[in-house]
């Protein structure tokens, strides 16, 4: 298994086989865009693409490792919007519009995701797989944009971190603001999860 728990799929030389492989991929991406964990299942894939059951198992192998692969694009495709919001995010503005707009973005993709396909993505792959050391690296995309706006902002209120304070805090931005809604706790997505977030972001962030 590649580091980071990537999942990929041979690319096929004759264009048939890569049709059917970029159907298949592309109605996985759609049954999880629904959110809907009771429907990842090789009968839903077959029925939504539109080929055999036969297929699906001699193009995928895994049923489960397409799902695990749509869940990853889905997250790589939020990550991407975020990264594009940071670059274009107003230099004028201070820290605390920052994490206010971007909390709620956040908060948004996650209540879209829904805490089951994350419980699913957690359990299945770490009993597949294993929880490795790397699993949460996912977010380590997202620090060098960050980097590079606390250098471009005008405000003053963007502590200059280093890369590997960076590494470390966006840990913790996964643990505060994403596991509680992966974990279903009462208070995920609330108000009080909310202020509770911007608040420990601030202190950590912020000059």
């Amino acid at each position: 298994m590649p580091n980071n728990l990537i999942i990929n799929f041979s690319d096929p030389k004759q264009d048939r086989s890569k049709k059917t492989l970029d159907d298949l991929l592309q109605a996985a991406y759609e049954i999880v865009e629904d959110a809907d964990t009771a429907k990842f299942t090789s009968r839903t894939l077959a029925s939504k693409s539109g080929y055999s059951l036969g297929t699906l198992s001699q193009r995928l192998g895994s049923i489960e490792d397409v799902f695990f692969w749509a869940i990853q694009k889905g997250r790589e495709s939020k990550l991407n919007a975020f990264i594009e919001a940071m670059e274009q995010f107003d230099t004028r503005l201070p820290i605390q519009v920052f994490l206010e707009k971007f909390v709620d973005i956040a908060f948004s993709n996650m209540n879209a995701v829904t805490s089951k396909v994350m419980r699913f993505y957690d359990q299945r792959l770490s009993l597949k797989y294993g929880l490795t050391a790397d699993y949460f690296d996912y977010i380590d995309v997202l620090i060098e944009p960050y980097l590079a706006l606390c250098q471009k902002n005008e405000t003053n209120t963007f502590r200059v971190l280093s890369l590997e304070e960076a590494r470390f805090i966006f840990k913790c931005v996964i643990m505060l603001g994403e596991r509680p809604f992966a974990n279903e706790d009462p208070i995920a997505g609330t108000e009080q999860h909310r202020k509770i977030l911007i608040e420990n972001l601030l202190r950590l962030l912020a000059k």
